[in-house]
This record gives structure tokens, sequence and C-alpha cells, in this order.
């Protein structure tokens, strides 16, 4: 096996936030950049959905070099993480001045808000989170595989055998209609991290506590951990986080980089 990537791996171990989306990454194949191939200070990994980090043990050895690498991929966009003992290094700025001839990248920084489960919180307010109105939760199946959304599992997951066997999702739904899917995003051992979706018709209804409630309930019979992360700017999803019982544990750099318009 590539020993650049049993490295990358290992490293990627002892990393102290939720880094599921990384492992994800590696696991489908992304590809692993480093900074050099021998001994190798510096890693990166984009995850499909656009959400990329950056660790290794030298980081603070290689930042030129890999603040150089990140704004030369001028297509697209990615929302970046960094190695949060690395979090001191000076990531503006490196980014500002590694700009080479012709790249054109916009660099925004954001925040990356993680949240720990607490049970005994959520056991206290599940009641309150149930559907109405008609709705009602059922267990995903392999037709919601393909819902179509900015969060949903097909942006996750390769087939809806996968998603099905890694945890699934439940939807709530009225008449055949969905309103609301809360589902596996990642699952590494036990933790499993939750997406959430609402169709932009119901939203403000009370139908993504009432999803994310009930697959959390799968989790736990499961003997599974919950866990949500999300951008601090998604005002809702902290919201629904705290509704649940999750409580906010660390915040950190989190960078859009994006290729700017001609």
């Amino acid at each position: 096996m590539d020993g650049r990537l049993d490295e990358a791996r290992r490293t990627l171990d002892g990393v102290p936030i939720n880094t599921m989306f990384a492992v994800a990454a590696l696991d489908a194949g992304a590809p692993l950049w480093s900074d050099r191939e021998v001994d190798p200070r510096a890693f990166h990994v984009v995850h499909p959905y656009g959400m990329s980090f950056v660790w290794g043990p030298a980081l603070d050895e290689a930042v030129g070099v890999v603040a150089e690498h990140l704004v030369s991929r001028t297509t697209g966009e990615e929302w970046l993480q960094v190695e949060p003992r690395w979090n001191g290094l000076d990531w503006d700025g490196a980014l500002a001045a590694a700009h080479p001839t012709g790249a054109r990248v916009a660099v925004t920084r954001h925040a990356r808000l993680n949240f720990a489960f607490d049970a005994d919180a959520f056991a206290a307010r599940r009641g309150a989170l149930a559907p109405t109105d008609g709705w009602a939760a059922r267990r995903a199946v392999a037709d919601d595989f393909g819902w179509a959304g900015s969060v949903v599992p097909s942006l996750f997951w390769a087939d809806a055998g996968t998603f099905l066997s890694q945890g699934g999702g439940v939807v709530v739904e009225r008449d055949g209609e969905t309103g609301a899917m809360a589902f596996t995003s990642y699952r590494r051992g036990d933790r499993l991290e939750l997406g959430i979706e609402t169709a932009h018709a119901w939203r403000r209804r009370g139908l993504a506590s009432a999803a994310a409630a009930a697959m959390i309930d799968v989790a736990l019979d499961a003997g599974l951990e919950p866990v949500w992360s999300c951008r601090d700017g998604n005002v809702g999803s902290h919201r629904l986080a705290c509704a649940l019982g999750f409580t906010l544990t660390t915040r950190t750099p989190y960078f859009h980089l994006a290729a700017a318009p001609s």
C-alpha cells in the first residue's frame, strides 16, 4: 500500500476534531496531495461535497508550499479546515501572499462549529420534536436516495445500498410528499454525522427538527453517537443543533476558496 497514504491516515487519526469527511474522502479514493513524496510534512484532501482538510506533522515548515498549492486550484470552490494545532499560523497572510501568476482565487474566512451530543438534554426535549399537522416520520428507503437538494444522500454516498447500510436516514412526509430528511452524511466506527435537508416549500414548520430527532433515535438505538458540525453563518443549523441537545465545543477557522470571476 502507498506509504504516503498510510502516513496521512495515521496522522489524521490523531486530529482532535471531527474529520469524518476527510476520512470518507480518502476511503472514496479522492486525490491525496502532500508537500513532498518522501517524509511529507503536510497533506490535503477534498471531499466530493466540497469540504477539504489540511493536516500534517510539520505544517509550520510547509505553510508557504501548502498555500501556493491551495490558491493554484482555481476551478470551482471548496471549504477548507486546518488541523487545529496549526491554527495559530498566519493562514490569511500565507494565502494572500501565495497567488501565483494568473491565479484568481478569492479567500474568505469563516469558522467551523463542532458540537457534542448531550443525551440527557435530548431526552428532555424529545417530546416536543414530533411531527405535527399530518406529517409522519419513517425510515428512508432506496427510492429516497435520489431526493434532490443541496444536502442530500446522493452527494455523500456512491449508491443507495451503501447509504442504507451505513445508517440510512429518516424522512418526514405527508400524503406521499417529502418535507424533510435527516440522514447519515458520514459514518466512522460508532460515530454518525447528521445531514439535514428541508424542502423549500415546507421550511420553518418544525420538519427538520422532527426528522433529525427521529434520526437521532435511530442512531442511539444502534449504539451510535450522533455528531453535528456546521459553518458559523448557518444560523438555522446552529439553532437546530442546540434544540436537539447538542452543545458547542470548538470553533475553528474555515476558509472559503473560490475561483474569482475573470
